[in-house]
């Protein structure tokens, strides 16, 4: 033991540690240190083997950076640069990687009260809304500090949707964590993270958090593991609550959800910090941010012209308005809430003239029935006449046709003799 000791002694004098740090590393007194210094010649210097992987480590530990690729994929890219080893020493120092990074990205957003939520996207087949198969997606946010679980079913991950799910949390969390982190989803992110440089965020979402107050943090692409809280979340929430699960619809569903939430997963004993959820969020609460005076104004405008059917045309979609508004002026202003509710509202003189549920481009047109019977009301009073565009004018060249005559009103007879007709039949 001893000998092994006073090795790794020589080694660190080498490398230039001073006698007190190496003493403090061997767990020895430095009189002892001088002691051994004394009564041996300093030892040759241990060689260290060069390892056939050395030349391609910095390669090998570049793309580790920034994806979490397996071993195999990585010795087939160093073969092609001349890498003549096996795969064992490969798979040993990928691993060494791999353990760093992920220390660092756990070490950098560790999460004290009220500092971070993680969230996460999956996907968990398809269901039947509104008389449409849709896609069915569940939206995760987890409290670093007391592992709250706050989740809903959704059938679209649209940005607004996101952000209106997002203000969904804050109210019913009682606050805004001062750090989001995040995958590199495209509602959010618009350029991934690298090694250099952070991820740069879509000036919507972007827009969204300053106006919360909260940092978003996006992790590198394909490392999972960076963000373990939600993950295994997602993986709890599809076996213990979703598989098997009965239920009419997504409201239905997310009912049963958030009674699951309250009754189970928040009140259990989390397996890493041996407590409740539902015990640790009071902390969490008291060092969130606390909520704005209002929401974040996800609803966009637009303008448009009702056409002489009272519809206007907005994403594709023609849509119903009321048709009174053709007597006067058929400029309208449409408002897109295009949260979890997914509506539009139009509006003319500043009163509501049409509501619908946004519909998918291509979608046939969508109308009111009242609307309709409007539009047949108006039909059947006398006087009506259906609105049509201005005429064209152009010139038109007929041979032996003088159209000048035409458009005096005067017909076009050839003239004939009467010994034509006296000598016919």
């Amino acid at each position: 033991m001893i000998a092994s000791e006073r090795t790794l002694m020589y080694r660190w004098i080498e490398e230039g540690l001073p006698i007190a740090e190496i003493a403090r590393r061997l767990g020895r007194c430095r009189q002892t240190l001088y002691n051994w210094m004394k009564r041996d010649e300093m030892p040759p210097a241990p060689t260290v083997r060069a390892s056939k992987l050395d030349p391609y480590k910095a390669h090998i530990k570049s793309r580790l950076e920034r994806f979490d690729l397996p071993a195999t994929v990585l010795l087939a890219e160093i073969r092609a640069q001349g890498y003549g080893g096996g795969i064992t020493i490969l798979r040993e120092y990928v691993a060494q990687v791999k353990k760093r990074q992920v220390r660092r990205l756990v070490d950098r957003f560790e999460t004290e009260p009220g500092r971070q939520a993680q969230l996460d996207w999956s996907s968990c087949g398809t269901i039947v809304h509104e008389g449409r198969r849709r896609r069915l997606s569940l939206l995760v946010v987890v409290l670093g500090y007391s592992r709250t679980i706050w989740a809903r079913f959704v059938v679209s991950e649209r940005r607004p949707v996101l952000m209106d799910l997002l203000e969904q949390a804050f109210c019913e969390l009682d606050g805004v964590p001062r750090e989001l982190l995040i995958d590199n989803f495209k509602q959010a992110v618009e350029v991934a993270r690298t090694a250099e440089e952070p991820a740069k965020l879509q000036k919507e979402f972007a827009s969204f958090a300053d106006h919360w107050g909260f940092d978003v943090v996006a992790c590198p692409p394909y490392w999972p593991r960076a963000k373990g809280k939600v993950e295994r979340v997602i993986s709890y929430v599809k076996s213990s609550f979703l598989e098997g699960r009965e239920f009419c619809d997504l409201a239905d569903l997310n009912g049963q959800l958030r009674t699951w939430l309250c009754e189970v997963a928040n009140v259990r004993i989390h397996g890493t910090t041996g407590e409740r959820p539902v015990d640790r969020v009071a902390a969490d609460r008291e060092a969130m941010l606390p909520l704005g005076p209002r929401p974040y104004p996800a609803a966009s405008r637009a303008t448009r012209r009702a056409d002489h059917d009272a519809r206007i045309s907005y994403g594709g979609v023609r849509y119903s308005v009321d048709p009174r508004i053709l007597q006067g002026r058929r400029g309208v202003e449409v408002e897109a809430c295009v949260g979890t509710d997914e509506r539009l509202r139009v509006y003319h003189d500043g009163q509501v003239v049409g509501e619908h549920r946004l519909m998918p481009s291509g979608s046939p047109p969508q109308d009111d029935p009242r609307h309709a019977e409007s539009r047949r009301a108006l039909r059947q009073r006398p006087g009506y006449q259906r609105p049509h565009g201005k005429t064209p004018r152009f010139d038109q060249q007929v041979e032996g046709v003088d159209l000048e005559v035409l458009v005096a009103g005067a017909p076009q007879v050839q003239q004939r003799p009467l010994s034509v007709y006296e000598g016919g039949a």
